[in-house]
């Protein structure tokens, strides 16, 4: 199928945006907000906030010669690209919770997907809702929290205009089945399981769901489709609306806009599928546990293994078939090139608006993404593969397509962007902001030579810092955090991977004894980081 240009995908986006109606979700903590009284600067900027689920760095600004993203390269040569970038915690609760507030894991204390931050560190502020207190309008459209997918609002406190997210699609192709799912096969089948449910006695709606789903959950669908049929092209159709409203406000704005593609099932419409030969696709070169590792580092897996064309029984060590893996990476790799799609939609607006120049545009993924590497997929580890992401500014004091190697944080996002927009600073942060490296000064360096970032096993926390070339976990057993006292006595597990020599983290040098020295030297930093935290919470 011939692709469609992504001109022609925004008139398409753009004539569905006048069908297709919207669905605000309740947000009583919206109501009767007072208006802020701060006297609004104009200096300061709007800030586009692009929040991408699942996606790692498998970009063509990055180097993947195999992709192609050029709305990714647009905004690189417009910015600066990090590219030793990772996140505080590899799965989405904790990593959004985190970057919403600049706070470690330890001090919003999620460490899984189930804890709203509200209730677990109500003292913390969220980034929109400082924003507010200085004079922005704030709103959102997708995913921007985890927990707050399913809280009020969305997270009501942050937005001064309702968060939304759409409910109607494009009337060629209806609704999705469970949300997911549009080719007309697909759907035939949930209706026949639906019905067969209905048949053995089962009559709750969500119980005829689970039945359906147990029965018939695929991985991948590619549907020959509009991008409005699917959930991630109506929140760009949504935004471009969000943006006339804030627009007219008259004030300094933060728009959130999170994409749930790449996050499983990988389903994209058939045009983007149609970018790449699946036969060439590249797999991952190492697909074996590395030499060393604690068994415990590893995870099966069990988020992929839930849908009905995986084998369930696969667990660490197992390779998936080579035909699967293919056929998952192929759908990865579409549903990046779709949101690619409507990145660029978004900067058409931005100019189309002349307002590039006035807003300060930054981009991330929540976490990395196993694809096959050390038998894994999915995140929720502490390998490079899970916790590097995509992090990328432009706009106003940015330089213009300038790559950085030094090693940041997610959580540096708080500051930096406040910085960038001439916002006060919040003294919540735990993060440092990047400003000093975002210019074409060579000679500015950051005073942080590491990244810090944590994952839990069990009753184990593996906390890690990751250098230029070299990452360092520890493994602290009994449910240890950063706010307990540090204890040798605790530790379970020690990992030391070189990204020189050894990129694809196939052996452990923890215990090698050439590696004495740096194993003390990085010890020493993320002892000092763990004491440091224990110390100022």
């Amino acid at each position: 199928m011939k692709n469609i240009s992504y001109i022609a995908t925004l008139a398409i986006t753009l004539l569905m945006s006048s069908c297709n109606a919207q669905k605000a979700g309740p947000n009583p903590q919206n109501e009767n907000r007072p208006q802020s009284q701060v006297e609004v600067s104009g200096d300061q900027k709007n800030i586009l906030f692009l929040a991408i689920d699942d996606l790692k760095p498998l970009l063509s600004n990055y180097g993947e010669k195999q992709m192609k993203t050029p709305n990714f390269d647009r905004l690189a040569k417009m910015g600066v690209t990090f590219t030793n970038a990772h996140v505080q915690y590899a799965v989405c609760g904790p990593s959004r919770a985190s970057v919403m507030t600049g706070t470690v894991p330890d001090r919003t204390k999620v460490w899984d997907l189930h804890t709203d931050f509200r209730e677990s560190a109500p003292q913390l502020k969220s980034m929109p809702e400082h924003l507010i207190e200085q004079g922005y309008e704030t709103t959102a459209v997708g995913k921007i929290y985890h927990k707050g997918s399913s809280a009020p609002g969305h997270d009501g406190k942050s937005w001064s205009m309702p968060h939304t997210l759409p409910d109607n699609y494009d009337p060629k192709y209806g609704e999705p089945a469970f949300s997911y799912y549009q080719t007309p096969e697909n759907k035939a089948k949930f209706d026949a399981l639906l019905a067969e449910a209905e048949k053995k006695g089962i009559k709750k709606n969500g119980k005829k769901r689970s039945y359906a789903f147990k029965k018939f959950k695929p991985s991948t669908e590619a549907g020959d489709v509009s991008d409005t049929a699917y959930q991630d092209g109506l929140y760009t159709v949504e935004a471009l609306k969000k943006l006339d409203k804030l627009e007219a406000s008259g004030k300094p704005w933060f728009l959130g806009v999170g994409y749930q593609k790449p996050h499983l099932p990988f389903v994209a419409p058939k045009k983007y599928w149609d970018l790449y030969d699946r036969d060439k696709i590249d797999l991952a070169p190492f697909q074996q546990t590395a030499d060393g590792t604690p068994k415990f580092a590893y995870h099966s897996f069990g988020e992929l293994r839930a849908f009905s064309d995986i084998d369930n029984d696969l667990r660490v060590g197992d390779k998936l078939p080579e035909a699967k893996q293919r056929e998952l990476i192929h759908g990865y790799m579409a549903c990046i090139s779709y949101i690619d799609a409507q990145l660029g939609i978004l900067l058409d607006d931005i100019d189309r608006r002349g307002i590039t120049e006035d807003t300060v545009i930054v981009l991330w993924g929540d976490h990395g993404f196993h694809l096959g590497d050390h038998t894994e997929w999915c995140k929720h580890s502490n390998f490079e593969q899970a916790t590097r992401i995509p992090f990328m500014f432009a706009g106003p004091g940015v330089a213009k397509n300038k790559k950085d190697d030094a090693p940041v944080e997610l959580l540096d996002l708080f500051p930096t962007v406040f910085e960038l927009a001439n916002v006060k600073q919040s003294p919540q942060t735990d993060g440092k902001s990047l400003v000093p490296v975002l210019d074409n000064d060579p000679n500015t360096n950051l005073d942080q030579d590491y990244a810090f970032h944590q994952y839990r096993r069990q009753k184990r926390m593996g906390y890690a810092v990751r250098t230029t070339q070299y990452r360092y976990t520890e493994w602290h057993d009994n449910e240890y955090r950063s706010f307990d006292n540090y204890k040798e006595s605790n530790i379970v597990g020690y990992e030391l991977y070189d990204y020189k020599n050894d990129p694809l983290e196939t052996k452990n040098f923890a215990k090698d004894p050439a590696y004495a020295k740096i194993r003390a030297e990085l010890k020493a930093k993320l002892k000092n980081e763990l004491v440091n935290k224990q110390a100022n919470q």
